[in-house]
């Protein structure tokens, strides 16, 4: 967990003990995976939602959804790694069954699920570089889960 005198101390730098390279890698990579499966459920409701304002704004939550898996990946190769990139799924394998409202109430499930997995990574000793692109990823994804959640209101109040 990270130690509060010593971010205050030192503002943003970094003292002590972090995380090593290979652990780093290690402890990213199951992120990468999650997130790319995730991007796959966002195109999963895509290709299911026939309203375009709704597929508008999950195409632009998908596109900075695509990015943050870019920042992940790239850390896991400036620590020396290979990231999971996704080869061996398809979209054909993320399918969703159930109303429009089931779907969003699964994608948001989805995104809280990655969303704590995420705040259990800043719960760690990252390296300093590490730690912002964890927290950008994390404000992208509550910005996501925001967005659904106006979303789920905006399909309860049509129907």
């Amino acid at each position: 967990m990270p130690n509060p005198i010593k971010e205050a101390l030192l503002n943003r730098g970094w003292a002590g003990q972090t995380l090593s390279r290979s652990e780093t890698v290690d402890r990213l990579d199951p992120l990468i995976r999650q997130h790319i499966e995730l991007n796959y459920h966002y195109g999963a409701a895509i290709r299911y939602c026939d309203d375009e304002r709704v597929v508008d704004v999950l195409e632009r939550l998908q596109k900075t959804a695509r990015t943050d898996v870019g920042k992940l990946s790239e850390t896991v190769l400036s620590c020396g790694g290979t990231p999971y990139n996704g080869t061996d799924l398809s979209p054909e394998d993320f399918t969703l069954k159930g109303s429009l409202s089931d779907l969003f109430a699964e994608l948001h499930d989805l995104e809280t699920a990655f969303h704590d997995a995420l705040g259990e990574e800043l719960d760690l000793e990252h390296q300093m570089r590490t730690r912002g692109v964890l927290e950008a990823i994390r404000s992208n994804s509550q910005d996501r889960l925001d967005a659904l959640a106006a979303l789920q209101r905006r399909i309860g109040d049509a129907a």
